[in-house]
Formats: C-alpha cells, sequence, structure tokens
C-alpha cells in the first residue's frame, strides 16, 4: 500500500536525513517517487548508476556484496527510518553493494536533481548527511576492529551492532536478531563449523541462544555481551 500524504510526512520526520529541517522541505517531497518492494525484491543492485538515494519508510533490507570470485558476503541490514545509497549519488558512482527486502518495504526515491533542489533550499539536509557518514565510517572502523582482533569478537560485533539497530528503530523484541547461521558466516566471512563452534560457544556462556526454529538469535545478556567484546579487544 502507497503512504497517504499524512503518512510520508509523518515518516519523514523521523527520517534521519530531514530531522530539523523545515516542513517545507518534507512538503517538497511527497511529488517524489514512492515505490513498494516485497521480501527479496532487490532495491539496490551492485555495479549499478548511483543515479537516486532511498529513503526507507519502513521495511527492513539486507546490505550484501559480491566478490570478485562471486563470493557473497552480507555487510548488514537497515531498518527504517533510513537512508540508502547517497555515497554513490553524491559521488556520482556505481552501487557498491545490493540491498534486498527482507519483509515489505517502502521506500521514497529521490533523484539527483531533486536531491540537488531540496538542499539549496535546506543546507540542514547536508549536514545530516554529513553526521550519517560520520556514524558510518564509526561503524566500519568497529568492525574492522572486530574483525583484526578475532572471529568471536567479530560475531559478537555483529550481533551487538544488529541489536543496536533494532533498538534505534523501534522494532519489537530487539533482542530477537533474525539473524541465521548462514547470513552469520556471510557476515563474518567465516566457515560454518568456526561459527558454529563459536555460537555454541556463547550460549554455554549464557550471552546467546539459538531460536528453536533456527530463524535467528537471540541476546540473553547484551551489557555481558558487550563486556566480552571489549575484553577480547584488550587481549
Amino acid at each position: 500500500m502507497v503512504p497517504s500524504s499524512d503518512a510520508l510526512l509523518a515518516a519523514l520526520r523521523q527520517s534521519p536525513l530531514f530531522r530539523d529541517v523545515p516542513e517545507a522541505a518534507h512538503t517538497a517531497l511527497l511529488e517524489a517517487s514512492q515505490r513498494q518492494y516485497m521480501p527479496d525484491e532487490v532495491l539496490i543492485q551492485q555495479d549499478a548508476p548511483g543515479e537516486a538515494l532511498l529513503i526507507l519508510l519502513s521495511g527492513v533490507a539486507r546490505i550484501s556484496r559480491e566478490s570478485l570470485g562471486g563470493r557473497e558476503r552480507v555487510l548488514g541490514y537497515v531498518y527504517s527510518p533510513a537512508v540508502l545509497g547517497e555515497t554513490a549519488l553524491l559521488g556520482s558512482q556505481e552501487r557498491s553493494a545490493t540491498v534486498v527486502a527482507t519483509e515489505p518495504v517502502s521506500a521514497l526515491v529521490l533523484f539527483r536533481d531533486q536531491f540537488e533542489r531540496v538542499v539549496a533550499r535546506h543546507p540542514r539536509v547536508l549536514w545530516n548527511l554529513a553526521r550519517l557518514l560520520a556514524d558510518r565510517v564509526t561503524q566500519q572502523n568497529d568492525e574492522l576492529i572486530a574483525l583484526g582482533v578475532s572471529t568471536e569478537a567479530n560475531i559478537a560485533q555483529a550481533f551487538l551492532q544488529l541489536y543496536r539497530q533494532r533498538l534505534t528503530a523501534g522494532t519489537p523484541q530487539p533482542e530477537r536478531l533474525p539473524m541465521t547461521m548462514h547470513d552469520l558466516t556471510q557476515r563474518v566471512s567465516s566457515s560454518r563449523e568456526t561459527a558454529n563452534r563459536l555460537v555454541r560457544k556463547l550460549s554455554k556462556q549464557q550471552l546467546i541462544r539459538t531460536l528453536p526454529d533456527h530463524s535467528g538469535i537471540e541476546l540473553l545478556d547484551v551489557e555481558a555481551l558487550e563486556h566480552l567484546l571489549f575484553d577480547l579487544a584488550d587481549d
């Protein structure tokens, strides 16, 4: 279902790109293209031209990248409200990753000329965009640090990052992560055997548990998992 004008305006007020921006900027976007995506439908395709950015109004999507050898790596998930594709749009580059809906997604598609008009009238949008990019750099740095420590630290970081995303998005039961073992092995670039062994270890420590239907992981003690990650980094 395409959101009504009132629903669209409410969603834009929650978007990190348009926070603290005059209402006139939100109203100007009512004529932008709205698109609906079903589960497993592609929002952004790796290597395609970056002609627009997407503002997620509702739903969740998975971000992945395919290597030159054809191996897919899950980079993470994105929850509404969120912004996608801004880097390729700003740099006139090709898309660096593929984004696929994991549940029904509603998005606003903002092409380069539309974005430039909004920014010209409301420069606050650029400040918000700079903050978004800074947050992503910080997140990537945390991932690189965890990756350099150990696979166990990388797994803990992946769990905590997804939990924080769900918490920020207001997702019910944010501690129940929709991350299967297949997702996890791709996320941390590890063998299934290694990932299974470390998940069992974290389960024995009562930090996490595998959901009965194997559809994901539940965090049992977020604070203790954070302490574990810090301890691993210190060692």
